[in-house]
């Protein structure tokens, strides 16, 4: 398994899937089962949207780095946008 440097949390979304790929998961998951999936392919995003049964892990296929996807939240934090969607990035070792 891979192991996780950082793992923070936001109010935000990312723009779609961003061009970064996702893949959606049941909002009758736990944040801990999604992480565990999410771990599992290496995403580096996991989105809880604030209306909607599904949880959104992005960043799957290496299209972006952690430093592009992280300047993009900035970007979308500032911007209030989907203030109310809970966004968590993952950085792995």
């Amino acid at each position: 398994m891979e192991t996780i440097k950082c793992f923070t949390t936001y109010n935000t979304d990312t723009d779609g899937s961003w061009g970064i790929g996702q893949k959606q998961f049941s909002s009758d998951l736990s944040l801990e089962e999604v992480l565990k999936e999410a771990i599992k392919i290496k995403a580096m995003v996991i989105v809880k949207p604030s209306y909607g049964n599904w949880w959104y892990v992005k960043g799957i296929k290496n299209a972006k780095t952690y430093k592009d996807i992280k300047l993009h939240i900035d970007k979308n934090l500032k911007e209030n946008y989907k203030a109310k969607s809970r966004l968590w990035l993952i950085k792995y070792l």
